[in-house]
């Protein structure tokens, strides 16, 4: 046997073997379109991940949204120690902001519009009034005043000629119907009263920079860090899931893999997978070059 002879199997099936493996490979991504002759379309075209691209995207969308992405790993991401203590020093940041300029108005000004923010100042005042006057109603102010006018008028006429003739009686015939008139007016014109009063407050309120507003409320940074702190931690907790399901994490993998070109499907790929590949393809030349030699020894 010769050496061309001896050396072309080995070197043959190495390169049938590479040949076969590289081809394999290529085909996971080409041709991009079937391929027809006539009427009838060559096997194995298009490639797999062309053809099968609606597939990988539905199976990746439930990897995701099911299997990789849960409920207890977001839980887990929001409540690290990093994650939350960034978040708990914005929040306290918007409380405690050394620039006077960050005051309520400013703040919600970046996140509604004016129209929005108007229409909120308006219903406060509206929800102000309601209560202020709901809580006179109970305090039943004509009676308060009927008995506190007439324990006035005692007081003032005692030890004096007026008290021969100042009795219960007419102490109550003059205060009952005074205390009823005062009832009747401030359910009349109270709202009306209040208004301009409550509209003021809510514009120094809102004007004011809201660290001297948390001192004025007696409110220190680390009390509030503990409230927010605890606030974060029962929000993560019990909205977390609602929150994942309203996201549709598996629905936008799924849209984001079917919109990708399969070309960029085939960059991503070969970005992780390269050496990987190649090895396949190397690995079919080295089983080639073995078989070719295999058979020389079975001759």
């Amino acid at each position: 046997m010769s050496i061309i002879s001896a050396v072309s199997g080995p070197v043959i099936g190495a390169v049938i073997g590479y040949g076969t493996n590289y081809i394999a490979v290529k085909m996971l991504f080409r041709p991009l379109k079937p391929v027809k002759i006539g009427s009838c379309t060559l096997p194995f075209t298009p490639g797999i991940f062309p053809k099968r691209k609606g597939q990988l995207a539905k199976a990746l969308g439930n990897a995701v949204g099911n299997n990789l992405l849960t409920t207890e790993d977001m839980e887990r991401m929001f409540l690290s120690e990093e994650m939350k203590e960034k978040a708990l020093s914005e929040i306290n940041a918007s409380f405690f902001s050394a620039d006077d300029s960050h005051t309520i108005k400013n703040v919600l000004s970046k996140h509604v519009s004016q129209e929005n923010y108007e229409g909120m100042k308006v219903r406060l005042e509206e929800i102000v009034c309601e209560k202020v006057m709901a809580g006179f109603s109970r305090v039943d102010i004509g009676t308060v005043i009927a008995k506190e006018g007439g324990r006035a008028i005692k007081e003032k006429t005692k030890g004096t000629m007026l008290a021969m003739f100042v009795n219960d009686d007419l102490i109550d015939s003059m205060a009952q119907p005074i205390g009823q008139q005062v009832e009747s007016y401030v359910r009349e014109k109270g709202p009306e009263m209040l208004r301009p009063i409550v509209r003021e407050g809510i514009e120094n309120v809102e004007n004011e920079p809201t660290r001297r507003l948390m001192e004025k409320a007696g409110l220190e940074e680390e009390l509030i860090r503990g409230i927010t702190g605890k606030a974060y931690t029962e929000f993560v907790h019990k909205k977390i899931g609602e929150m994942i399901k309203g996201f549709d994490i598996q629905g936008i993998v799924e849209r984001k893999v079917n919109d990708m070109e399969v070309l960029e499907i085939e960059k991503l790929v070969l970005s992780v997978m390269k050496n990987e590949l190649d090895a396949v393809v190397n690995l079919g030349a080295i089983i080639g070059f073995v078989i070719g030699l295999l058979n020389l020894l079975v001759k």
